[in-house]
């Protein structure tokens, strides 16, 4: 169930290409009709609809934002070198979880609902999975980026779970025993 259920997030997924606040809901539904055209593709092997379905979704997720929530308080001790490193690490970890589930795919519909202004620099978009085995309600988190109309992806919420947040919480567990260097390896 649980790897049916990050399927189901990461084929409605979507380092650094921004959307207008106006286009949202056409740019994210236009990326997720492309990648279920990918996946359906049976002319593809596994891997080229692998890089095809990731040079789709790779340009809206804002990753060094991702990485920096993702580490909390450590972020701001770490060296500008250390932080490159985790957020390049951490791309890959993201991209690979990705590319794992989308060997499960098996036909689900996705529906796109309404974006929605939470605060004048947050906006949030459902979509609906209608998967075999059930409903699935997954909700991008965008931010505005200070003084411009520019929108990104800093985390995924599904069926009330965040993406970002159970990675913080991963992280700061490991790291309590553990020191950064040893988490990078283990990415």
């Amino acid at each position: 169930m649980l790897k049916k259920i990050l399927l189901i997030l990461l084929l409605s997924s979507i380092s650094s290409h921004a959307i207008k606040e106006q286009n949202i809901q056409k740019v994210m539904d236009t990326k997720v009709r492309k990648v279920l055209l990918i996946l359906k593709d049976k002319t593809l092997s596994q891997k080229q609809k692998e890089q095809k379905s990731i040079h789709v979704i790779d340009d809206v997720f804002d990753y060094r934002i991702m990485a920096r929530i993702s580490l909390g308080k450590r972020w701001k001790s770490l060296t500008k070198n250390e932080k490159t490193q985790f957020i390049h690490v951490f791309e890959k970890k993201i991209k690979h979880s990705y590319l794992d589930k989308l060997r499960l795919y098996n036909n689900q519909k996705v529906i796109l609902k309404d974006v929605k202004k939470i605060k004048h620099n947050r906006i949030t978009l459902e979509t609906t999975i209608i998967g075999h085995d059930g409903t699935y309600k997954v909700i991008y988190l965008f931010y505005k980026k200070k003084n411009k109309n520019q929108w990104f992806i800093y985390d995924v919420n599904l069926v009330g779970v965040s993406i970002i947040q159970t990675y913080r919480k991963q992280f700061s567990e490991f790291l309590k025993t553990k020191s950064f260097k040893q988490l990078l390896r283990e990415l």
